[in-house]
């Protein structure tokens, strides 16, 4: 999973990166908190958004695409790319 996921692209932005993350099971709000709060949980200061109809999920983090990718995996929710 890991080679998958670091062929995917990444923007540089003041210091975090921007990360485009395609994500399955997300069905309700209930599950986009679950998928913030995993990724808040080690960046606090990210900034998260998803979209339940494209299952697609757009932070601004200081984490890497595989560490993100690891922890929103990681509650529940495959990341595919």
């Amino acid at each position: 999973m890991e080679d998958n996921l670091l062929n995917a692209g990444q923007i540089q932005c003041k210091g975090a990166d921007m990360l485009n993350l395609k994500v399955s099971g997300m069905t309700c709000g209930g599950c986009i908190n679950a998928v913030t709060r995993a990724v808040q949980a080690q960046d606090p200061t990210a900034k998260v958004q998803a979209d339940l109809a494209s299952q697609m999920v757009n932070l601004e983090t200081t984490l890497s695409f595989s560490q993100a990718a690891q922890l929103i995996t990681e509650a529940g929710f495959p990341v595919s790319q």
